[in-house]
């Protein structure tokens, strides 16, 4: 019995030490610069060239705004990231990082793609 509580303990220990920014260090993660938005909605895929998924469909309602890229194409050596704004002269700026730091910072309104490799580094990203 002891054992299982300490389990649960230590469950519960890990989980209040891993944040969301140490779970974005672990890999590819896109960061919306709230501050910097005007779009009520955004749409965010991402691709390593080979394989494309629906990383999000951003409201500007949800608090949220890191999100880690899913395996496998968390460790891709670049990503691509596709995104649609909401309404289309929304302004938006994110940024894609890369182990919890700016790779690339996105500016635009309505659609962009851009692509940043691992080694990039951008450190003119407004997100904090």
């Amino acid at each position: 019995m002891k054992r299982v509580a300490w389990t649960i303990g230590a469950a519960l220990l890990v989980s209040a030490w891993w944040t969301p920014a140490q779970a974005a260090s672990a890999g590819w993660a896109v960061r919306i610069c709230r501050s910097e938005n005007e779009a009520s909605a955004i749409k965010i895929d991402v691709s390593d060239g080979k394989t494309s998924k629906l990383l999000v469909n951003w409201q500007s309602d949800n608090e949220q705004t890191n999100f880690k890229v899913p395996a496998p194409l968390n460790r891709a050596a670049s990503l691509s990231v596709t995104a649609d704004s909401e309404p289309a002269d929304g302004k938006v700026v994110m940024c894609i990082m890369w182990k919890g730091k700016p790779a690339k910072t996105m500016h635009f309104k309505d659609l962009l793609e851009a692509t940043a490799k691992q080694s990039d580094s951008d450190p003119s990203c407004p997100c904090k």
